[in-house]
């Protein structure tokens, strides 16, 4: 899996590692937490790995992050879907663009927060092929599964 992570208040871009998925069950309205772990390039010779988390999402919230992962990940024409988490306070926005020259689709997915949320930070987009963002769909309905049942 070879995702970007892309901040919008930073020029430079992260590589996604790996998506963390925990359970908080002292949270009770939003006990799902998703962290994503990723390595900056500082400069030629220093790497900082780093981690950065979505909002708690209710059960309710990770379901439809998982839906809208999938319909993206499925998407082979040039498309754009959107969902709202409402509980969480986000907005994901994803975008399918074809390279007709190399024969190969890059797929986008915005973060952002909702205008109403009450926590607010500033946007990021996960870029990566097809290919990738399949793999990542895949990795995160099977985590969100293990939470589910353990949880």
């Amino acid at each position: 899996m070879n995702i970007e992570l892309s901040l919008s208040s930073e020029k430079a871009s992260a590589e996604l590692l790996d998506t963390l998925i925990l359970h908080r069950p002292a949270n009770r309205h939003a006990p799902v937490s998703v962290q994503f772990l990723c390595r900056r390039n500082m400069d030629e010779t220093v790497l900082h790995d780093d981690r950065m988390s979505l909002p708690p999402l209710s059960w309710f919230d990770a379901n439809l992050l998982q839906a809208f992962t999938k319909q993206l990940a499925a998407s082979t024409r040039l498309d754009s879907c959107q969902v709202e988490l409402p509980d969480a306070g986000l907005r994901l926005i994803g975008h399918t663009r074809r390279n007709t020259e190399h024969k190969t689709s890059g797929h986008t997915i915005r973060v952002e927060s909702l205008p109403t949320a009450a926590r607010q930070f500033a946007s990021f987009s996960l870029n990566g092929t097809q290919a990738d963002i399949r793999t990542y769909a895949r990795k995160l309905y099977s985590r969100l599964w293990e939470v589910f049942c353990r949880g």
